[in-house]
C-alpha cells in the first residue's frame, strides 16, 4: 500500500483558504467528506484536533501531518492542502506549515496506519519533494509528484 492509494485528487486543495490550525484541518476534512469513507465528520475534526492538543503535528520544514484514530472513520482517509504564505501549526522548528497531509483512520487499521504515516514522513523528508509540492498547481500535479517519489 502507497499513499497514492488513498490520496485522490479530489481530496487535495492547492490554496487552502484557513489562516489558522483548525480551520485547516475543517478545510481539508471537509474535502474528505465524499470520500465514503468519513463516518461523522465533526467528531473527525474533534478527535484530530484532540490530537494535536497532545502535541503539535507540525514537523518542520514547512509540513504538518495532523492525524487521529477514529471511530468516525471506516477504514484509512488521507487529504492534502498547500498553503502559500503558510499556517501558525505549533511546528517543531517554529516556521508556518505551507504543506498539510490529514489522515485519518479507524483503529482497526493501527498497521495500515502506521505504514502510510512511515511513508509519508521518510517522503516529506525529501527536500525536493517538498519542493515540487509547493511548485505544484493542481491537484493532479500533486497526485502525480507523489506517484513519482513513491516510485524511487
Amino acid at each position: 500500500m502507497v499513499i497514492s492509494d488513498y490520496l485522490k485528487e479530489e481530496f487535495c486543495l492547492v490554496n487552502l483558504e484557513s489562516h489558522d490550525k483548525k480551520g485547516a484541518i475543517r478545510e481539508l476534512a471537509q474535502k474528505l467528506s465524499t470520500s465514503g469513507s468519513l463516518i461523522d465528520l465533526e467528531k473527525f475534526i474533534n478527535d484530530v484536533i484532540k490530537r494535536e492538543e497532545l502535541g503539535s503535528t507540525g514537523i518542520g520544514n514547512k509540513v504538518a501531518i495532523p492525524h487521529a484514530r477514529t471511530d468516525a472513520v471506516k477504514g484509512l482517509v488521507v487529504s492534502f492542502g498547500r498553503s502559500q504564505e503558510g499556517i501558525k501549526f505549533d511546528a517543531l522548528d517554529g516556521d508556518k506549515v505551507k504543506l498539510i497531509f490529514l489522515m485519518g483512520a479507524d483503529p482497526s487499521q493501527l498497521s495500515l496506519y502506521l505504514r502510510i504515516l512511515a511513508e509519508l514522513s521518510k517522503l516529506l523528508m525529501n527536500n525536493s519533494f517538498r519542493q515540487e509540492l509547493i511548485s505544484a498547481e493542481t491537484p493532479k500535479e500533486v497526485i502525480k509528484i507523489i506517484k513519482k517519489f513513491e516510485r524511487v
